[in-house]
C-alpha cells in the first residue's frame, strides 16, 4: 500500500484529513514526488515545477531518501508530518529490515514542547481510527510514545540529538527544522547537529529523512539543502548540485494550503512585512542573520576554566543582569585585562523564578569575592537595584549602552580573539545563538532569536565592555580612578623627583 492509498481509505488516514481532501491535492504531489509515485496530470508536473525548480520528468523513480518541505504557516506541515510518521510506522516494512531483538523507532522531532504536543495530538487522532486502534499495544501520553504490534514505537521528542542516539532510526521526521537552537527547550544547537546525529542510524536502517518547516534565516543544514538542491539556484548559486539528491519543496502557504483566507495574510504583512514574507510568502528572512559563527566562539573558551581564583592585585569590573525574576533569568560576569585581552574570571546565571532581593544579595557575595564594591548594569528597574544593591554595601551604575551596542562593541574582540571565555555550554551557545536584525532606517538590532535567552551573553558583553573603558576599578575597594588620571599623578610625581 502507498501512502495515498493510506489517505484515502475510509479505514485508515481519510478520517484523520477529512472528508473533502480536494484542498490536499498540493500535498498529494509532494508525497508522490517524495515517494517515487507517478505524477500524471499536467497540474501535477506543473506543481513540481513550481516548488522544486526542476522538471517532473526528472524525479528519480524510487523517491528520495532525504526530503525537505519548506512550506508557509497554515499550510497544514504538522498534520503532513503526522500521516507520513503513522504511514512509515505501519507500512514501511521497516520491521523486516531489522535483526532479532532489534527495536525500532520514528522519532518525530519538534523544537519546543508545544510544537511536540501538537504534532502528538494528531498522531494520536490519526490512530483513534477504530482499525488503527488494534495496532498500538502501549501509549503512553506523559512521554508521548506509541508502540505498535510490528515492534516499532513513533517517539514524538523536544529537539535533542542525545534521545535519538543508541535505537535503530528506522525513519526520523524533523517538524520546524529551521528553528532548532533558537529556544531554551531545544537542546540541540542547531538543525545542523541534529542531522549530524541522525544520520548514522538512518544509513543502517536505509530510513527516510523527513524535514518540514517554514523558512526563517540563511544558515544551517536547511538552506544549505535549498542552496544544493532547489532548482532556482542553478546558475546562482555555487552549491548547486545537478544530481538530484534531495527533495526540496519550496512554497507559500497559500500554494500548500489554497483555503487560507488571503485577508489573514494580508493582515500579516501589514503587521510585519520581513515576517510575513517568511512565514506566509515561503521568502528566507533577508533582516535575520547569524551574529558569529559558533566556530569562532568555541575557539576562544579556554577548555576546563570554569572560574579563575580572585586575586588581591587584580583590577576587576563587574556587570550584572537583572529582572524582576517571574521569567528571565539574572546573570553576573566579573572579568580583568590583562594587555589587549579580556580575561573573563565569573559568569554565573540565576534560573527563573527567583527573589529578586535574594539573587542581589548573592550577587554582592560574589563582588566582594573579587573586592568589588560596584557593579554596572542595564535599566531595568535601575532605582529598585540601587536601593537593593546599597542596601548589601554595592554601587549600581546603569550602562551608558543598550544591550545591541554592548553586543556591537564585543564583536570586534570576539573576531580578534582579544577575549578569554570560561568553558561554560550556556554561555556558549547564548553568544553562539546571537542574531543580526536589520530594521527599518538599515539599522541593525542584536539580540537573542524568538523564545532565546542571552542574559550570560549579555554579562559577558557588558563586563568586556567595561573592562576596556578608560575609567576601571582600581585594587577593587579602593574605588575608580581614571587612566587620564594616573597619567596625569605620574607626570606630577616626575616633575616633584
Amino acid at each position: 500500500m502507498n501512502i495515498l492509498s493510506a489517505i484515502k481509505d475510509e479505514n485508515l488516514f481519510r478520517p484523520f484529513l477529512g472528508d473533502d481532501l480536494k484542498s490536499w491535492h498540493p500535498w498529494f504531489t509532494a508525497l508522490r514526488a517524495l515517494y517515487g509515485l507517478p505524477i500524471k496530470s499536467p497540474n501535477g508536473a506543473e506543481r513540481v515545477q513550481q516548488c522544486t525548480g526542476r522538471p517532473a520528468t526528472d524525479l528519480p523513480t524510487d523517491g528520495f531518501s532525504t526530503a525537505l518541505f519548506l512550506v508557509g504557516r497554515r499550510s497544514g506541515k504538522s498534520r503532513i508530518a503526522a500521516v507520513i510518521g503513522a504511514f512509515e510506522a505501519l507500512f514501511g516494512g521497516h520491521e523486516t529490515r531489522l535483526a532479532k531483538g532489534e527495536s525500532g523507532v520514528i522519532p518525530v522531532i519538534s523544537p519546543t514542547k508545544y510544537q511536540s504536543s501538537i504534532v502528538w495530538k494528531y498522531l494520536s487522532a490519526i490512530f483513534d481510527a477504530p482499525l488503527l486502534q488494534q495496532e498500538v499495544i502501549d501509549r503512553r501520553d506523559s512521554d508521548k510514545v506509541l508502540l505498535l504490534r510490528n515492534g516499532l514505537e513513533i517517539r514524538v521528542l523536544v529537539g535533542d540529538w542525545r534521545s535519538v542516539r543508541g535505537p535503530s532510526v528506522v525513519c526520523a521526521i524533523v517538524d520546524e527544522v529551521c528553528f532548532l537552537g533558537l529556544t531554551e527547550e531545544s537542546k540541540v544547537r542547531s538543525d545542523t547537529e541534529l542531522v549530524r546525529a541522525l544520520r548514522p542510524a538512518l544509513i543502517t536502517t536505509k530510513g527516510k529523512l523527513i524535514a518540514i518547516s517554514s523558512k526563517y534565516a540563511k544558515k544551517g543544514w536547511a538552506y544549505g539543502q535549498w542552496l544544493r538542491q532547489h532548482g532556482c539556484n542553478k546558475g546562482v548559486s555555487p552549491s548547486f548540485k545537478q544530481a538530484w539528491t534531495a527533495l526540496v519543496w519550496d512554497a507559500p502557504s497559500r500554494r500548500m494550503n489554497p483555503t487560507l483566507p488571503q485577508a489573514e495574510i494580508d493582515a500579516a504583512f501589514e503587521e510585519d512585512p520581513a515576517a510575513a514574507r517568511s512565514e506566509f510568502g515561503g521568502e528566507w528572512r533577508e533582516d535575520v542573520s547569524e551574529f558569529v559563527p559558533r566556530s569562532l566562539v568555541e575557539s576562544l573558551v579556554i577548555v576546563g576554566r570554569k572560574e579563575l581564583v580572585p586575586r588581591d592585585s587584580q583590577d576587576y569590573v563587574a556587570f550584572t543582569d537583572l529582572s524582576g525574576g517571574r521569567s528571565d533569568d539574572a546573570g553576573l560576569a566579573i572579568a580583568h585585562k590583562e594587555g589587549r585581552k579580556v580575561v573573563l574570571d565569573f559568569a554565573k546565571l540565576w534560573r527563573a523564578p527567583f527573589n529578586p532581593h535574594a539573587i542581589v544579595a548573592e550577587q554582592a557575595q560574589e563582588l566582594k569575592r573579587f573586592h568589588l564594591l560596584r557593579v554596572t548594569g542595564d535599566n531595568y528597574s535601575a532605582e529598585f537595584l540601587v536601593g537593593s544593591f546599597n542596601s548589601c554595601g554595592i554601587t549600581y551604575r546603569k550602562s551608558d549602552l543598550p544591550k545591541s551596542e554592548l553586543y556591537r562593541e564585543l564583536l570586534p574582540r570576539l573576531c580578534s580573539s582579544e577575549i578569554e571565555l570560561l568553558d561554560d555550554e550556556k554561555l556558549i551557545d547564548q553568544i553562539a545563538g546571537l542574531e543580526r536584525r536589520t530594521r527599518s532606517g538599515g539599522k541593525d538590532i542584536i539580540d537573542h532569536p524568538p523564545g532565546g535567552k542571552d542574559d550570560l551573553a549579555n554579562v559577558v558583553a557588558g563586563v568586556a565592555v567595561g573592562v576596556s573603558k578608560p575609567k576601571r576599578i582600581v585594587g577593587g575597594m579602593r574605588g575608580m580612578v581614571s587612566d587620564a588620571a594616573q597619567a596625569a599623578n605620574s607626570r606630577i610625581a616626575g616633575v616633584i623627583h
